[in-house]
């Protein structure tokens, strides 16, 4: 290593022109690195909808879903198939694992939805196959209204413009709200049917006969091939109207003598209002692993650049823009880590000079910028969990800078040149700090393979990997060549100069200061060594102990105040598509004048339709809420208190139930408490179901919004046939069923694409609105071989509760049961308590329950890091039994994990904060790198103080060694606490935006982790500065206990023999 530093100063030029190349690329990365907040943690999928227009729900899951599911089951790496059956149409979704290939996921689903269309009925539609994800929530919401323009001009804006913003490769969906579909209606005058005597089969017969593609291929004639055309499809609403229906010698009765042709909508299925006022919104959703800040920034350059071809009067708006949340955070965030920067270098500069803090220094921007390199070839993006990455591993950026120069500071101190005195440095050091970092980044590599939701922190073990990495190849490479070529004791005083050399030769207990001062302390605790670490662990257990008894129990991730919130209505019965959108109103009207609330969209629907949000049949309506940014506050209200303003003023409604729940930060977990009820019967599934909402409500407290999603059956029109009757009357089905249609939605007898349009529009056929109604279906009449026969000739009309959705997971039927937590409580602690009711109930045969959310992904992230642990620690013994030879000094190293969970656990109680699964995991992992760091440089030292002084005792030896390392652990331990103390008190100090805020949103979000990293890296730097030197001190009589425990052993043996001798 020696050699390679001499070369490496000699071809200075060279050197510093790499070093320079790095940062550059560093520099290009952190500007062309997509940016976000979060990162972008979901589950990939599959969506397959079928249509079968016309049959039940209990039809859907026999004849649709179940042979899909069915089919769909044998893909690879699917997790959950979840289906989701209604009237005329099943919706299948499937979820994949994290790290499946998607594009090849969604070839394998449609082979196998190809494979399974010969098990569906001959008259269902082409399946949809698409793209879906977890998380699908719209990144961008554009609103377009007008008082001026006629609706249909708007409509076919907004279309357009739909269309525009569909064709950008980041955007997944492009989601029209508000807007009726168009249709094709032929409103047939029943009396005119009668008279020119024609069934309502002959005028599908008529319409689907003269509107099909007739392929009619090509003619050779020897002297040339030609193209046979057959004109056969609607081209124009007159070819339509000019339909031939029945002829009757000469006369000829067309679609436009019985019928009033004309394009129009369908019946409305629901509407869209943003703040208060109707209009049409385009919900923009992103795809997985596209970058939301330059997703937005595109879609809204796309808008504008085409809105301004529109006409005067129309307003477009962005109504909901998470991008600018995601920026202002970014950039809050970036200006934290440069204070951190600042602290930092502050703290290096008060303990080393300016020389040498400027050379420790530079260790940080180089590994940002390294990492920021790794992870712009990696396609990483530049999130909150890059940021903060770098945070926790900024005093381990630099902890190897500081052991060289700190090395090379003494040598300089002895009077060796720089180059001499660097190179000698490295060589030195090489093995201890390569060794520390490899354990570091042994214990940082579990991390990076969490499954599950544990995917949404892979991105800062990465970046702590990253950044040591580069911090590896500065301090062994880069700080000595920078040393030689510019290092240099700082301007000292001679009695500073002697201190420093003292080090090396006179006795500890001889030296002054701070130093001399913990030479002391440490001797005297290293006169009773074994009594001084049994005291230690002992405290430790008892901490852990404490917490468990008394601590606030296990959280997933820290909860953060929100910025936004949803707002589900849920109303039973069958309600009208107007009557749903007045109760929208309603709710909206209470909450609309809160002065917290920047924008609030609605949306309401027809219930139970497949276009639905969700899968919960009873929810008709709902708002999106935005509040005001922290900048822009017009109170001092946080997320959490306007949302109980929301819940009270909400809570007093009738005729509907609301539900107001927060967009969490973090990990997409779902809600708190979450189960899952399965089984085949119907019946008992929703008395169980029944029993359990029970329990949560009357036995368990601190929930609210306690939801189920068995629905309260309404009403159908069941229309039983007297086929016997129906034969001798010559009345088929398909006659009664089309008469039926005609009284309802209308019969679809095809479809015609409009030039003006690039979608199909559905040909309707039905009577007109004023004879569409119940009592209609008592007065119909059907053409017959014997004339006009009423229809209740044969037809027995009875009303029954009518099945809305039903639900399967993995092959059977699912009822979900879901609640919130109030503030302040644990989640793990009901949840423990349901699981013990659920032990002693039973819910009936063949029901099960599966807890999902928050208890699934927490017990998955536990179990791995758990096994990830495990096997971390034997990987980190053999990389330390390598370098010391020993297992106990590897051993002593390990004990230093203990510590450091002792300081967290010291932490979670000073603090009174909850362990969370994921934070406060990472801060055992940090915490366990960092001080573990510290022990191989400290023991190292320690060998090789022994091997150069073989004839000095072992305590005095530890002492020396712990007194020669005493300043890089304290520089280490308390750059990286200095960096995170501001978060860790819960301020925000901004230096690019000059800015300070108290319980901001990052603050809180990442306060706990920093709180646990300051608290528990003091504590377990103390300890750790007395447990090793003790536990070296002890070193020789481990090594004798083997031979004493022998001796001991074979004593007897020996007095025997003697006795066998004497004898």
């Amino acid at each position: 290593m020696k050699t390679l530093i001499l070369q490496a100063i000699n071809k200075s030029r060279t050197s510093l022109s790499v070093l320079v190349l790095i940062a550059l690329a560093g520099f290009y990365a952190l500007n062309y690195l997509p940016k976000a907040t979060e990162p972008d943690v979901n589950f990939p999928g599959a969506y397959v909808g079928v249509a079968f227009e016309g049959v039940s729900p209990e039809d859907s899951e026999r004849l649709l879903a179940k042979p899909i599911e069915d089919a769909l089951r044998t893909i690879e790496g699917v997790e959950k198939i979840r289906s989701t059956s209604r009237t005329g149409y099943a919706a299948i979704m499937i979820q994949f694992d994290q790290d499946i290939d998607l594009d090849q996921a969604l070839y394998d689903t449609r082979i196998k939805v190809d494979e399974a269309k010969r098990l569906l009925p001959d008259d269902v539609r082409e399946p949809t196959i698409r793209e879906f994800s977890t998380s699908d929530d719209p990144v961008l919401t554009v609103s377009i209204s007008s008082e001026v323009l006629p609706q249909r001009v708007l409509v076919n804006l907004t279309q357009d413009l739909l269309d525009v913003i569909e064709t950008n490769p980041n955007v997944l969906t492009a989601e029209l709200n508000g807007v009726p579909e168009d249709l094709i209606e032929a409103i047939v005058e029943k009396t005119k049917l009668e008279s020119y005597g024609i069934s309502m089969n002959q005028l599908y017969q008529a319409v689907a006969n003269n509107n099909r593609v007739i392929p009619a291929g090509s003619q050779d004639t020897g002297k040339g091939r030609f193209s046979v055309n057959v004109p056969s499809v609607f081209a124009s609403l007159e070819d339509i109207e000019r339909l031939p229906i029945k002829v009757s010698g000469n006369s000829v009765v067309t679609l436009r003598d019985v019928a009033n042709v004309s394009l129009t909508y369908k019946d409305r299925g629901g509407y869209s209002r943003i703040n208060g006022k109707q209009s049409l919104s385009i919900d923009v959703t992103k795809r997985i692993g596209t970058n939301i800040i330059d997703t937005v920034a595109e879609v809204k350059e796309i808008v504008l650049d085409y809105s301004k071809d529109f006409p005067d009067g129309v307003e477009v708006a962005f109504v909901r823009d998470d991008s600018e949340f995601a920026l202002s955070m970014i950039n809050e965030l970036q200006g934290n880590v440069l204070t951190s920067v600042a602290l930092v270098m502050i703290v290096v500069l008060a303990a080393l000079g300016f020389r040498t803090s400027a050379l420790v220094g530079m260790a940080i921007p180089f590994s940002y910028l390294f990492a920021l390199l790794v992870l712009l070839v990696l396609g990483k993006e530049f999130n909150f969990m890059v940021m903060f990455g770098m945070l926790i591993s900024m005093g381990m950026t630099i902890d190897g800078s500081i052991v060289i120069t700190e090395y090379a500071d003494r040598k300089l101190a002895e009077g060796m040149d720089r180059v001499e005195a660097y190179s000698a440095a490295a060589s030195r050091m090489f093995w201890p700090v390569l060794t520390s970092t490899v354990t570091t980044l042994i214990a940082f590599t579990p991390l990076m393979l969490m499954p599950g939701m544990g995917k949404f922190i892979r991105d800062m073990p990465i970046t702590v990997f990253c950044v040591l990495v580069g911090s590896l190849l500065y301090s062994l490479v880069f700080a000595p060549i920078l040393g030689a070529m510019f290092g240099g004791l700082a301007k000292q005083s001679e009695e500073e100069v002697n201190n420093v050399r003292r080090l090396e030769s006179s006795d500890p207990l001889s030296l002054p200061g701070a130093t001399g001062t913990y030479a002391k302390k440490v001797n005297q605790y290293m006169e009773t060594p074994g009594q001084t670490i049994f005291i230690i662990l002992s405290a430790i257990i008892l901490c852990i102990g404490l917490w468990v008894q008394h601590g606030k129990g296990i959280i997933y991730f820290p909860e953060v105040a929100p910025q936004f919130a949803d707002v589900d209505i849920f109303a039973r019965g069958n309600l009208a598509v107007d009557e749903i959108r007045d109760i929208a109103i309603d709710a909206e009207q209470k909450i609309i004048d809160m002065e917290d609330i920047e924008m609030l969209g609605t949306w309401s629907n027809s219930g139970g339709s497949a276009g639905m949000r969700g899968n919960d049949s009873d929810k008709v309506a709902g708002m999106f809420v935005d509040f005001y940014s922290e900048d822009n506050a017009v109170s001092d209200r946080n997320g959490y208190e306007i949302l109980d303003i929301m819940r009270e003023r909400l809570s007093d409604v009738s005729g509907y139930i609301v539900s107001v729940e927060a967009e969490k930060g973090g990990p997409p977990i779902g809600q708190a408490i979450q189960l899952n009820v399965k089984g085949e019967n119907e019946l008992a599934l929703k008395r169980a179901t029944k029993k359990i909402r029970n329990y949560l409500e009357t036995e368990v407290t601190g929930l609210t919004d306690i939801r189920d999603s068995s629905e309260t059956r309404g009403i159908e029109w069941e229309l039983n046939i007297d086929r016997t009757k129906a034969a001798q009357y010559g009345a088929g089905l398909s006659d009664v069923g089309a008469a039926v249609q005609m009284v309802t939605n209308g019969i679809k007898v095809g479809e015609y694409r409009p030039l003006n349009l690039d979608r199909e529009v559905d040909i309707r056929v039905r009577f007109p609105k004023s004879e569409r109604n119940i009592d209609q279906l008592e007065k119909l009449n059907i053409q017959t071989q014997k004339g006009l026969v009423p229809v209740s000739s044969f037809v027995n009309t009875t009303i029954k509760p009518a099945t809305k959705t039903i639900t399967r997971q993995d092959g059977k039927r699912v009822q979900q049961i879901t609640a919130e937590k109030m503030p302040g409580v644990i989640a793990s602690d009901k949840i423990r308590q349901i699981k013990s009711w659920l032990r002693a109930t039973d819910l009936g045969r063949g029901i099960t329950v599966e807890f999902d959310g928050f208890d699934k992904y927490n017990k998955e992230s536990s179990d791995f890091l758990v096994a990830g642990f495990i096997t971390m620690l034997f990987v980190m013994l053999i990389v330390l039994v390598t370098q010391f030879n020993s297992f106990y000094q590897a051993n002593i190293v390990l004990s230093a994990i203990l510590l450091s969970f002792g300081g967290v656990f010291v932490s979670l109680l000073i603090l009174d904060r909850s362990f969370s699964t994921l934070q406060t995991g990472i801060c055992c992992v940090a915490l366990a790198g960092i001080v573990v760091n510290n022990n191989i440089v400290l023991i190292d030292t320690f060998n090789l103080l022994k091997k150069n002084n073989p004839g000095s005792d072992t305590k005095s030896l530890a002492l020396r060694s712990a007194v020669l390392r005493l300043r890089p652990v304290f520089l280490t331990s308390f750059t990286t606490i200095a960096g995170l103390m501001p978060i860790a008190l819960g301020y925000s100090i901004d230096l690019l935006g000059r800015t300070v805020k108290s319980g901001s949103y990052i603050t809180s979000f990442w306060e706990q982790m920093a709180g646990s990293l300051v608290v528990g890296l003091a504590v377990a730097t103390v300890l750790t500065l007395v447990v090793t030197p003790c536990a070296l001190a002890l070193s020789d009589s481990v090594d004798r206990f083997p031979k004493k425990v022998l001796n001991l052993i074979s004593k007897p043996f020996i007095i025997f023999r003697k006795k066998v001798n004497q004898n």
